[in-house]
C-alpha cells in the first residue's frame, strides 16, 4: 500500500475520511469542515479541515497536517517508524486495495572483518536497490542492525598488509579494483560517512582518492583527504577520465575490453595523479585581486526568481497604502515562485522554497487567504498571532536574539525567498525616521543576502506616496516597489493597484518589463481568486484611441485620464504611423483590433 493509492481513493473530498473518526464534523462552507479537536479539551469546534486537500489545522492547540498525520496521531503511531502501519490501517478501515509491491530480495552481501579476519558485520544490497546492515547473532542467524558494533573499513585485513591503498565509494568498486590487483577500501554506509578513526588504520600508507563523478562524491573525498592529512605518507587525487555523470571506477573498468588493459591504464593514471591539495583557507588578502583574475573566477550566476527584477540574494521593499493589497500581492508572488510559475508579466526561472512571516493578521485571516488564493501547501508560514496564542515572544526584527533564531530557521529549512509582512508590525520600538535604528536590521538583511536568501519587506507609504521613514532604507535595496491605487479606483474595486518601480537594478533592455502594471484580484470560476494584470501605459494608449474615436476633445481626454494634451498628440501621431486611425481620426479595422486586444 502506498500514499498515492490512499489519496486517489478519496479524490478531492476527504469528508468521509474525517467523518469516520470525528462524529462532530460539520460543513462550514467554502469547502471547509469543522469539528471538535480530538487533541485537546476543545469546547468549541476549533478543528478546521480543507475537504479537497484533506489538510487540517486546529486554531486551539495549533496542531496541523494531512490525513496521514491525523491517523498517526489518533492511533499513537510514528509517521517515520510506522508509516506502513498507518497506510495499511487506513486502507483496512476504508477497504482500499493497492497494488502488490515486489518483495525485496538480497542480491549481494559484503563482509566487513576486523584486523584478525573475523566477520563483524555485513552490508547487504537488496533489490529493489537498497542497502542494509546486519551482524551475526552468534547462533547462525543475523541481527539487522549495527547496535553495539564499531564499524571498520571494508577489506580491512587486506589493506593493513598493503603499502598503497585506493579509496573509492562503494564495496562493489573495491571488489572490482581487487580483481585487477589493487588494494582498495571504502567506508560503510555510503558517502560522507567517513570517521577520523578510519584514518588511523591507514597511517603511514600511500593513499589514492578516486571520487565518483558527482558533487557528493567529490565532497566525500575532500572530507576523507582532510581526515588523512598528516597521517598518510602521501595522498593523491585521481579524477578518472571520460566518466558519465555520477559514474565511478567500476564504469571506468567496464569501458575496457579486458581486465589487463584496464589495470594497465589505471596504473598509469595513478602514477601521474597529482598530490591531493586540501581546500585553501581563504584570507582577506585573497579578496584583493586583479580585475582579470576576478573575471576568471568560476562563480555561480544569480537565478532570476521573477524575470527581470527579482533575483536570488536580493533585498526588495514593497510599499503601499493601507488596505490596497500588499499582502495579497506578496502571497500571490510567493505562490507563483514556489511553483516555478509566472506572476503577472514576469517569468519565473526556477521554483524555490518560500516562507511568509505574518506579523499582523489573525490566524482566521491567514486561513481564509490561504484558501481563497489556493496557495501552494509547501509554502512555509510563520503566524505571529499563533505564536502569541502559544505564549511565545512576539516576532521582532529589532531583537538580535530573534534575528539569530530566524536566521537558523531560514537556513535549516533551505528557504530562498521570504516575505516580512509588515515592517510596522514586526519592528516595535524602531524609529522609522532614524537611520541608526534601521542599520542593525539592514546589516542582517545583507547577511541573509550573502547567505543566498532573498527578502521582500512590506511597508506603508507616507503622505507623499513614497515609502515611509528614513531614505537610508532604500540604500541597499535591489528593488523598491510602490503599490498605488489607479486614478479611477473606488472602494468597490477591492484588491486593485498599480505596481510602480521607484528603484530597480535591471539592464536597460529590461526596463520595458518593469513598466507600471495594474493588478486586480478577481473571483474565478473555480471559486478561488485569480490575478489579472495589464500594462498601464498600453491600456492608457488604448483609452486615448477609444475616446478619440468617440470624438471627445483632447482637453477632456487629458482631464479624464490625468495626462497632457502633448502626450495625446504623440499617441495620435503614432496611431497614424501604425495605420490604426483614418484621416478623419476614426479607428479603422486595425485600430478596432488593437484596442480590443
Amino acid at each position: 500500500m502506498d500514499k498515492r493509492t490512499i489519496f486517489n481513493h478519496f479524490g478531492k473530498d476527504f469528508s468521509p475520511f474525517y467523518k469516520k473518526y470525528l462524529p462532530s464534523v460539520k460543513s462550514s462552507g467554502n469547502g471547509h469542515l469543522s469539528a471538535i479537536c480530538p487533541f485537546h479539551d476543545d469546547m468549541n469546534p476549533s478543528f478546521s479541515i480543507e475537504a479537497e486537500s484533506g489538510k487540517y489545522f486546529c486554531h486551539g492547540c495549533g496542531k496541523g497536517g494531512d490525513p496521514i498525520h491525523f491517523y498517526a496521531k489518533i492511533s499513537d503511531l510514528d509517521t517515520r517508524r510506522d508509516f506502513g502501519k498507518i497506510l495499511n490501517g487506513i486502507a483496512s478501515d476504508f477497504g482500499i486495495e493497492g497494488e502488490a509491491k515486489p518483495k525485496s530480495r538480497m542480491v549481494k552481501a559484503y563482509d566487513y572483518r576486523d584486523a584478525e579476519g573475523n566477520l563483524i558485520f555485513q552490508t547487504v544490497r537488496m533489490e529493489p536497490k537498497d542497502f542494509r546492515q546486519r551482524q551475526p547473532d552468534g547462533k547462525g542467524g543475523w541481527v539487522w542492525s549495527l547496535k553495539g558494533v564499531e564499524p571498520v573499513l571494508y577489506r580491512l585485513p587486506e589493506i593493513m598488509a598493503a603499502d598503497e591503498i585506493l579509496i573509492c565509494e562503494g564495496e562493489k568498486d573495491c571488489d572490482n579494483l581487487a580483481s585487477l590487483g589493487f588494494q582498495a577500501t571504502t567506508s560503510p554506509m555510503g558517502a560522507k560517512k567517513w570517521k577520523d578513526s578510519y584514518s588511523d588504520a591507514l597511517a603511514g600508507k600511500a593513499i589514492v582518492l578516486i571520487p565518483d563523478n558527482d558533487t557528493e562524491g567529490r565532497e566525500h573525498m575532500v572530507k576523507v583527504g582532510q581526515s588523512l592529512s598528516g597521517k598518510a605518507a602521501s595522498i593523491k587525487w585521481l579524477d578518472l577520465p571520460n566518466l558519465p555523470a555520477k559514474g565511478d571506477v567500476s564504469d571506468f573498468i567496464e569501458s575496457f575490453n579486458d581486465k589487463d588493459t584496464a589495470a594497465e591504464q589505471l596504473a598509469i593514471l595513478i602514477e601521474n595523479a597529482k598530490p591531493y591539495e586540501p581546500p585553501k583557507k581563504r584570507t582577506i588578502d585573497d579578496l584583493v585581486m586583479r580585475v582579470a583574475d576576478f573575471k576568471a573566477l568560476d562563480l555561480p550566476t544569480r537565478q532570476r526568481l521573477l524575470n527581470p527584477w527579482l533575483k536570488e540574494n536580493s533585498i526588495v521593499l514593497v510599499s503601499g497604502w493601507r488596505g490596497i493589497g500588499k499582502t495579497f500581492f506578496a502571497l500571490g508572488l510567493l505562490n507563483a515562485i514556489s511553483r516555478g510559475e509566472p506572476f503577472g508579466p514576469w517569468e519565473c526561472e526556477k521554483a524555490v522554497p518560500c516562507l511568509f512571516l505574518d506579523g499582523e493578521m489573525s490566524t482566521d485571516d491567514d486561513m481564509e487567504r490561504i484558501h481563497d488564493l489556493g496557495l501552494n501547501s509547501d509554502i512555509l508560514i510563520y503566524s505571529d498571532a499563533l505564536g502569541n496564542h502559544w505564549g511565545l515572544p512576539r516576532a521582532n526584527l529589532t531583537s538580535q536574539t530573534w534575528r539569530e533564531s530566524m536566521t537558523r530557521i531560514l537556513k535549516t529549512r533551505k528557504v530562498k525567498l521570504w516575505v516580512i509582512d509588515n515592517l510596522a508590525s514586526l519592528a516595535g520600538g524602531l524609529d522609522e525616521n532614524a537611520k541608526k535604528d534601521w542599520d542593525p536590521v539592514n546589516q542582517w538583511l545583507l547577511e541573509l543576502r550573502f547567505s543566498g536568501i532573498s527578502t521582500l519587506v512590506l511597508h506603508h507609504v507616507g503622505k507623499d506616496g513614497s515609502q515611509r521613514g528614513t531614505s537610508a532604507r532604500e540604500d541597499n535595496l535591489d528593488c523598491s516597489l510602490i503599490l498605488r491605487p489607479p486614478s479611477d479606483y473606488t472602494p468597490d474595486d477591492g484588491c486593485r493597484f498599480v505596481v510602480h518601480f521607484s528603484k530597480a537594478r535591471v539592464n536597460t533592455a529590461d526596463l520595458k518589463l518593469i513598466a507600471d502594471t495594474e493588478f486586480k484580484l478577481i473571483l474565478g470560476e473555480s471559486g478561488r481568486y485569480e490575478w489579472t494584470w495589464a500594462n498601464v501605459r498600453a491600456e492608457k494608449k488604448k483609452d486615448i484611441l477609444r475616446m478619440m474615436d468617440e470624438g471627445i476633445e483632447q482637453k477632456t481626454i487629458a482631464e479624464t485620464l490625468g495626462i497632457t494634451k502633448g502626450y495625446i498628440t504623440k499617441i495620435k501621431k503614432w496611431a497614424f504611423s501604425e495605420g490604426l486611425l483614418s484621416k478623419d481620426g476614426k479607428l479603422n479595422q486595425s485600430g478596432f483590433e488593437y484596442v480590443s486586444r
